[in-house]
């Protein structure tokens, strides 16, 4: 029975597949189970309907989704498409245990930064509701797989499966592009030095092409619903961010579109100094005082002894930390943006547990130790990560729908719009009403209601400060926004 266990312990996917499925199992009983709200209501509502999305309006992601939902037969497709989340962080946690052992480390060293990362509140997070950055997270440990196996062995195939992942990659995130692409060009280009170019070019520009396709969905859609008049997301027609009335303006959206632009500058030094210390905070917050000072310990060691691999943690980090302040403290979901940050900690997090064991032998009383501590700060964790009781958002947007009177107008903000709108053309729930998503500093509302609906009853969703100045009266008061209605003259 030992030699069994061995044997399994030693197979190369043997602790992978177990963390997938303990990761999995973990993911979908703590992942939200219902309709969220803003952008992730958004995805929810895209893959339902086949809409597209905001800018970049990630097609390979809506394209999963949809898949999940059509392989998943039961559960609401809110909670279907959020699923696709669940395995996408189970599997890049059971291949960052492959790609840890494959740089050289112990099995047991590379299940422990497995298992840190796992717990991690940031891809514990990613993983439990409707977002890009499991995905994200996932095919960078893919695309980090691909070039240690070229690293490893030069051939053809890895390197059709290095271009085939970081085409896909670059395509469906910027952070990919900046983070995790140059760090396996540079591993790239330093095996072709050492080796020559042999390569067929042909074959990876045919890989390159199919890591194009899923950008062919939105051109697809642009092409059986448009042109649109660039009001209310193309609705009720189909649902396409923007309403693009060009194929000039759908290849702009497809690059970023007027949401990316100007949302990166040059930080001042008091912003500076302000977001690195938050980002300090934040590194605490993810892997806690062990994670930390096992980090620190293995980044000395590899700046020291390994210079080369130093080198490509840092092409990873230091363009993550520098995206964070380029985007500054009024981005409030500033922390999502360090998952990258999240790679090399992780890395040298492993390189200090087999240093400490190479130091003072005992590996079993080490890294079972070093196991109970992660796990022990993952569960500190829990409260924050696990979203499984949160129907706030179907309990407020079922209560305002219950409301509201027929044929009735609802002006609301982006992150209570989505949710409403999902429910609206997803579930079919109240079609009689009427939607309109827009921010306040874009359309005053007060003018938009005069201007677009002067012959309807007009509702408004959000606070009080959502409607300072005008006439209306709270119909409706919930823990999430309000309903108000816009008062006759």
């Amino acid at each position: 029975m030992r030699d069994i266990h061995q044997h399994l312990w030693r197979t190369r996917w043997f602790v992978p597949s177990i963390l997938f499925v303990l990761f999995g199992m973990l993911y979908a009983i703590t992942a939200s189970p219902d309709v969220q709200a803003g952008d992730s209501a958004e995805f929810q509502l895209v893959a339902a309907i086949g809409g597209v999305a905001h800018p970049t309006t990630y097609p390979l992601y809506t394209l999963l989704a949809q898949l999940t939902t059509w392989l998943i037969p039961f559960g609401t497709v809110a909670w279907r498409v959020t699923m696709l989340s669940v395995i996408c962080a189970a599997g890049a946690v059971a291949l960052c245990a492959v790609v840890l052992h494959q740089l050289g480390l112990s099995r047991p060293a590379a299940l422990l930064g497995a298992l840190v990362l796992g717990v991690t509140p940031g891809v514990w997070n990613a993983a439990t509701i409707a977002e890009v950055y499991a995905l994200l997270l996932c095919l960078s440990m893919c695309f980090a797989l691909a070039v240690c196996r070229f690293a490893a062995h030069p051939t053809q195939r890895n390197a059709n499966a290095v271009v085939l992942i970081g085409v896909l990659g670059c395509l469906h995130h910027g952070l990919f592009v900046l983070c995790i692409a140059p760090a396996g060009a540079l591993v790239v280009m330093a095996t072709l030095r050492r080796h020559g170019w042999y390569l067929s070019l042909l074959p990876l520009i045919g890989v390159a092409v199919l890591g194009l396709l899923p950008h062919v969905y939105p051109l697809i859609q642009f092409a059986r619903f448009g042109p649109f008049n660039g009001e209310d997301y193309a609705l009720p027609t189909t649902y396409f961010w923007g309403a693009p009335r060009t194929w000039s303006d759908v290849f702009d959206l497809l690059g970023g579109g007027v949401v990316r632009r100007g949302i990166f500058q040059v930080p001042d030094m008091a912003t500076a100094v302000s977001m690195s210390s938050a980002l300090a905070r934040r590194m605490g917050y993810e892997f806690g005082p062990v994670g930390l000072g096992l980090g620190v310990v293995g980044v000395g060691y590899m700046l020291r002894m390994q210079w080369q691999r130093s080198v490509v943690g840092l092409v990873v980090a230091l363009p993550a930390v520098a995206y964070v302040l380029a985007l500054g403290p009024h981005i409030g979901d500033w922390p999502t943006f360090t998952l990258p940050l999240l790679l090399p900690w992780v890395w040298a997090v492993s390189v200090a547990a087999d240093l400490l064991v190479a130091r003072w032998g005992y590996m079993r009383l080490i890294v079972v130790g070093l196991i109970v501590l992660t796990l022990i700060w993952g569960g500190l964790r829990y409260r924050v990560s696990a979203k499984q009781h949160l129907t706030l958002y179907r309990d407020f947007a079922t209560a305002v729908h219950q409301t509201l009177p027929a044929n009735a107008v609802v002006i609301t903000h982006w992150e209570q719009g989505m949710t409403l709108l999902y429910l609206r053309y997803a579930e079919g729930l109240r079609t009689d009403v009427w939607v309109d998503v827009v921010e306040p500093g874009d359309d005053a509302w007060l003018a938009r209601a005069q201007r677009r609906y002067a012959t309807n009853t007009v509702y408004f969703v959000g606070h009080d400060a959502s409607v300072q100045g005008i006439p209306v009266t709270r119909i409706l008061d919930t823990p999430y926004a309000d309903l108000y209605r816009l008062d006759s003259n």
